[in-house]
């Protein structure tokens, strides 16, 4: 991978943790109920981006539709279904599978090749993350750890599809995601929560901040560049990247939300840097070679 695409990875996953602060802030610390709060940020990106739809449709639209299914209302009914009874730390823990879903999915129908170094460099990653993640007792049985697991098949499918849709535009991507987003997300809303005009007149500056920051910095730019990168390199590359995701994220809660910098975090993040960094410059070669 290009330093600067390297750059521009790190600082979607950059903008991706600092979506877990503006949320966890806007839905921990104010009533604002998370399918009311994702139904308002596709509302803003359609607000910006809605021209979009005025173009003609793209190229292989049924499988842009899959993938916008598939990142959007899909992984997001399993992980907010999962998170009701799953605790967090174990959530984290179960959210790594994306990596090995991604890796299997990508060989097995894109034809990609990982070798045994980069599949080291892989498992030592997630590794770091369980380290920086784990809390001992945090990850019993629990049904919604399940649903978490669904909801990272979904997107690790959805990230696979991705890359067979070929030469489409980000701005088509990210739009009609959006959509799909906002028409399926407005009826759950109205059915699993209540009370959405309280919300919006006793807590509409913290729903509109994050929604505003999701909608903005997470969907049309961090998910737009993701899909871009997605077309350029292998999946089995770019993917293990959002690993540094839980690096930020456990970064900014120290800065922001005052959490504890706990030893593992650090410990963790000495395990991760490298291997993120191996998996980003190593060149994929053919099938026969060693990677």
């Amino acid at each position: 991978m290009k330093p600067a695409d390297f750059s521009i990875m790190m600082l979607c996953c950059l903008a991706w943790a600092m979506n877990f602060v503006v949320s966890a802030w806007a839905v921990g610390s104010n009533p604002v109920p998370p399918f009311m709060l994702a139904a308002t940020r596709a509302a803003i990106v359609l607000l910006i981006m809605g021209w979009v739809l005025l173009k003609p449709r793209p190229d292989k639209f049924g499988l842009l539709l899959t993938v916008c299914a598939c990142v959007g209302p899909i992984h997001l009914g399993f992980l907010y279904t999962g998170l009701q009874t799953a605790s967090a730390s174990g959530s984290s823990i179960v959210s790594q599978m994306l990596i090995p879903f991604a890796t299997i999915l990508s060989v097995l129908f894109l034809g990609e090749a990982v070798g045994w170094r980069r599949s080291l460099a892989i498992f030592g990653a997630i590794m770091g993350v369980v380290i920086m993640v784990y809390e001992p007792g945090a990850l019993g049985f629990d049904i919604g750890l399940l649903y978490i697991v669904f909801a990272y098949f979904s997107l690790a499918v959805g990230s696979v599809v991705m890359k067979r849709i070929g030469n489409i535009d980000w701005k088509d991507y990210v739009t009609w995601m959006a959509l799909v987003v906002f028409l399926i997300t407005v009826p759950m809303s109205l059915i699993f929560e209540s009370g959405q005009a309280q919300v919006w007149a006793n807590s509409k500056g913290p729903l509109l901040i994050a929604g505003g920051y999701a909608g903005i910095f997470v969907t049309i730019l961090a998910h737009g560049q993701y899909f871009n990168l997605i077309q350029k390199y292998d999946i089995s590359v770019v993917v293990p990247l959002t690993l540094m995701t839980t690096v930020f994220a456990c970064i900014l809660g120290v800065i922001f939300l005052k959490e504890t910098l706990y030893p593992r975090y650090i410990i963790g993040a000495v395990l991760i840097l490298p291997c993120v960094w191996y998996i980003a410059t190593r060149q994929t070669v053919l099938p026969l070679h060693e990677d």
